[in-house]
């Protein structure tokens, strides 16, 4: 816990916001992309679909990113959707933990008595769960990161306790090191040998080493006063002045490193998971949408799932789901000074990541039912053997020879195998491993099989809240950039995965939603939560213990 910057490859700051220090870099202007494409129906809209695959195929650097790229993907966009509706209606019992309904414990059970269960059989988390988790959310920023950065309270404040949001707290405290400018002050005082000297230790490189010359004067004495004594020296147009800083920054938010993000968003999720008998991990596999042949990298930084109820498969690793993923960008600025705001290369590049991330955790909810079939797999050229060359061609048997002369090389004597060496312990059995040769290239093109899964072993791929009768699968997404969050709702017809993962589909093209056909994706979107504002991190946390709370019930 206490180790968590370490191992982020950060190293932990703890800088006193009152102690002057050298200004750091001015503070990064808050930027967000607002990229709105709409789609409007047309009678080729359904052939548009089809076209995906040459759409992303023809992508070969961020320029080539444009709004006519969306067009293939029959896309709209509602902004500043509410948290609370991010989800829909909740039509799952018993009542949201802060709710009002919430205080009376009947509320939690059927009318017979029996208490509401998840889908799985398992409880739902009770209410002051959640409300241990909301007190130490809404603690001033500044008693919290003084409790995580074990500084004493400031005069008057009593300290807070920090128990189940405290690695939350970590990253915020580390985030606020290049984001938060509420205690930005910037000083222009005039200048003491003691500003001199520290200016001179922070500008001035290291000097090469030379030869000792006893009586020279320093340099750094010298230019100081002239005379050798060490004292600043009065300027001619008056005293001379240095430039100060007190807050709690010491860089700017686009010198934050990614880590940072990752992690303080984690655990801002961990803390709904847990509850709910959830676990938030790391893709195992490399983020790829696969359309046809095509596998198009996406970006997914963390991804929540179901934890199995049988014991021996969870302590395996094996998970189930995913129910929701996550996409933190480092992105600061989103367009260029001759950009208009929703025009910018960089803004419709964004949208295009957030749709591309939500779409692949659409194809890994869409696997519930279906048998992994490797890319290839079927087909002659991953079953019938190479043709070309002889049994006995000079690269394969030259190969073949070198390999075999290298393993005679290494081969020990066999009066000395068993030998033991006099640093091992004679009761002590050491398990003597060997190391597998690797092929040659000329052995690794010979061998024909298909290409590698894209299926992650350790998931048991589960559409986890989708209604049964419903062609359409909820996909949730909690995006981040700069020091806020929002949830992302995007609603995925099956008919419309098939076609684009494989490029045809048998399934009917019927739709449940009057304003959504089969063929057109809507995104719904909330607005940007800011992480150091109290109730706004309170309220992110809310539209994610919704989405547990929604997904998670009761469908049959």
């Amino acid at each position: 816990m206490f180790g968590w910057s370490s191992a982020m490859g950060v190293p932990p700051v703890v800088a006193e916001p009152d102690a002057e220090r050298r200004p750091p870099t001015d503070p990064t202007p808050l930027d967000f992309p607002a990229h709105r494409p709409s789609f409007n129906p047309d009678p080729d809209a359904e052939l548009h679909v089809k076209d995906i695959y040459q759409a992303l195929a023809s992508i070969r650097r961020p320029q080539d990113i444009t709004p006519e790229r969306f067009k293939p993907f029959n896309v709209s966009v509602e902004p500043d959707v509410a948290t609370a509706d991010i989800t829909g209606r909740v039509v799952s019992s018993p009542p949201l933990p802060w709710t009002p309904e919430a205080a009376d414990p009947a509320n939690r059970c059927y009318p017979d008595g029996s208490p509401i269960l998840l889908d799985n059989g398992n409880p739902y988390p009770p209410k002051d769960r959640y409300d241990v988790l909301e007190k130490e959310l809404m603690y001033d920023n500044d008693d919290a990161f003084r409790e995580v950065s074990r500084m004493e309270p400031r005069d008057g404040r009593e300290r807070v306790r920090v128990t189940q949001t405290r690695k939350f707290w970590i990253g915020l405290e580390h985030m606020s090191h290049y984001w938060d400018t509420s205690l930005d002050e910037y000083i222009e005082r005039p200048a003491t040998p003691k500003d001199n000297v520290a200016d001179l230790m922070q500008t001035e490189p290291d000097a090469p080493q030379t030869a000792m010359e006893v009586d020279a004067p320093s340099a750094a004495t010298t230019t100081a006063n002239g005379n050798g004594d060490g004292r600043l020296a009065p300027q001619e147009n008056g005293p001379k002045t240095v430039k100060k800083y007190k807050g709690r920054r010491t860089g700017a938010g686009h010198e934050m490193p990614e880590e940072i993000r990752d992690e303080t968003v984690r655990a801002l999720t961990e803390m709904a998971a847990w509850p709910f008998g959830c676990q938030v991990a790391l893709p195992m596999m490399p983020p790829r949408l696969a359309t046809k042949a095509l596998l198009f990298p996406v970006r997914q930084t963390f991804g929540a799932a179901r934890s199995p109820k049988d014991r021996q498969l969870a302590r395996s690793g094996v998970m189930e789901g995913p129910v929701f993923t996550a996409q933190c960008r480092p992105d600061t600025a989103f367009r260029g000074a001759q950009e208009e705001r929703g025009t910018g290369i960089a803004e419709v590049c964004d949208l295009f990541r957030e749709i591309g991330g939500m779409l692949l955790a659409a194809q890994e909810r869409g696997r519930e039912g279906l048998t992994d079939v490797r890319p290839g797999e079927g087909q002659w050229w991953t079953s019938v053997p190479r043709w070309g060359g002889a049994p006995n061609d000079a690269v394969g048997d030259s190969a073949k020879a070198q390999c075999n002369s290298s393993e005679e090389s290494k081969t020990p004597d066999p009066g000395n195998a068993r030998k033991r060496s006099k640093f091992e312990h004679p009761f002590v059995a050491t398990g003597r491993t060997r190391t597998a040769r690797k092929l040659s290239n000329a052995e690794r093109w010979k061998v024909v099989q298909p290409g590698p899964s894209l299926w992650d072993r350790r998931m048991r791929y589960i559409q986890i809240g989708k209604e049964p009768e419903s062609p359409f699968d909820d996909i949730y997404m909690l995006s981040s950039i700069n020091h806020h969050v929002a949830i992302l709702h995007l609603r995925v017809h099956r008919r419309y995965l098939e076609i684009l993962t494989s490029g045809e589909s048998n399934f009917p093209p019927e739709s449940d939603t009057p304003d959504q056909p089969w063929y057109a994706l809507k995104l719904r979107r909330t607005k940007w939560h800011d992480l150091f504002n109290a109730q706004e991190r309170v309220e992110a946390l809310q539209g994610i213990w919704t989405i547990f709370h929604q997904l998670l019930r009761r469908t049959n």
